[in-house]
């Protein structure tokens, strides 16, 4: 193994434990890092994972998994983000989590996910024989930075990231059943994946395709039409338009809507009637923002050939940052599979510079003022840089796959 290798490796380790460390140090020290660690309701720590144990324990006591827990006095978590996913995690993870106090499950579920990280490193062992290589790669899955706040809130993206991999290993090696329950697992749980569609049906992988939709369906029709009253929350939830962009949100929709607020203002004034809808700079704006990503997945995904699962997981995967409302900081570990997948095919060094950028926590530290409101006290630049350093390597990332099929689709039509 060179030298520079064992060193990064050496330096990852010390800084992922330092991520442990900092989530059980009363005091989490790392947290003036990041928005959600400085900002969040109750006291912060596992807030997300406390709305699926107390959409299980919702379940248990037959009332409906939609309604606030802050407004619920008997709630038995001590704070809580409300549920806002499907009724399949709180009849499984929010239930299995309730036979242990909210506190003991929360702390069992950090470790399973640090050890389905530790598993995702050894399996990345199949990737190459070259011991360098390897401590690069798994350097990859230690040093990325939005991990820590995934785990201080306790949430499932890891688990889905771990799909993923699992998913391009499988496929890889041909086992395609596996590969099909995989992406129907990853959509049941957390339905990010479901952007994969296109992929799958240019697989013709029809039968996971219906699979999938039959068990969404089954496992969620029936409940919301028994329970009527939380329909209206979830798809507020969900599916509500308005487009706010909250300090910790980190999705291209958010830095287009603080460009706009800070820069032009009067972009949702201006604009004409394109039949029965008004169409303002502002909507023309998030339609580009979301169909330029969009359509040229599409196209890389349909071309004749060659057609590349790896390149279309990773386009599709970004899609999701382009076209979702809310994205918060711990949704970028869904691009860790996708750095060290890429890495370990290419050994591309400009990927390194787009992960540094995307593994470092923002500049938030340096312009939040703690117990204030942030948006109240930055200036039009703080906003600007907050809600782009995550979107830059994001764009840079989406960008540098969609030349690389561009540029062999070129060569290929040349010979």
């Amino acid at each position: 193994m060179r030298t520079g290798a064992m060193i990064l490796l050496l330096v990852a380790i010390v800084v992922h434990v330092t991520f442990a460390v900092s989530l059980v140090h009363p005091g989490h020290f790392l947290n003036p890092l990041f928005p959600e660690g400085m900002h969040n309701i109750g006291d912060g720590q596992g807030s997300d994972f406390f709305a699926f144990y107390q959409a299980g324990s919702y379940v248990l006591d037959g009332s409906d998994i939609y309604q606030r827990p802050m407004d619920d006095p008997e709630r038995v978590v001590p704070y809580a983000y409300f549920y806002r996913y499907l009724p399949f995690v709180a009849y499984t993870l929010g239930v299995a989590a309730n036979a242990v106090s909210p506190w003991v499950a929360y702390w069992i579920w950090t470790v399973l996910v640090e050890l389905a990280l530790i598993g995702c490193i050894l399996l990345t062992r199949r990737l190459t024989r070259d011991s360098s290589l390897f401590a690069l790669l798994a350097s990859m899955w230690l040093l990325y930075t939005p991990f820590y706040i995934e785990q201080y809130m306790g949430q499932l993206n890891l688990l889905m990231a771990a799909g993923i991999f699992l998913m391009v290993l499988s496929y890889s090696e041909g086992k395609m059943k596996r590969f099909d329950w995989l992406w129907i697992a990853t959509v049941v749980t957390k339905h990010l994946t479901v952007l994969y569609v296109p992929l799958m049906i240019r697989m013709k992988r029809y039968k996971p395709v219906l699979l999938a939709f039959a068990i969404l369906g089954i496992t969620t029709i029936p409940y919301l039409v028994m329970r009527a009253s939380g329909v209206g929350d979830f798809a507020h939830d969900n599916f509500d338009l308005t487009l706010y962009p909250y300090p910790g949100n980190f999705g291209a929709l958010a830095l287009l809507m603080v460009l706009k607020m800070r820069l032009f203002p009067i972009a949702s004034s201006i604009g004409f009637n394109l039949g029965p809808l008004r169409m303002t700079v502002t909507r023309a704006l998030v339609l580009l923002v979301m169909m330029v990503p969009t359509l040229t997945a599409l196209n890389v995904t349909f071309r004749k050939r060659p057609f590349d699962l790896l390149e279309s997981v990773a386009l599709w995967t970004m899609v999701y940052f382009f076209v979702f409302r809310e994205v918060w900081e711990y949704h970028y570990v869904l691009l860790l599979p996708l750095f060290v997948l890429l890495y370990a095919r290419t050994r591309a060094r400009v990927l390194w510079y787009i992960y540094a950028l995307a593994a470092s926590p923002t500049l938030f530290i340096l312009y939040d003022v703690p117990g204030r409101n942030p948006e109240a006290q930055w200036n039009a630049l703080e906003h600007i840089v907050n809600h782009a350093f995550k979107v830059v390597p994001l764009v840079w990332l989406f960008i540098w796959v969609a030349a690389g099929c561009f540029r062999r689709k070129a060569e290929e039509s040349g010979k």
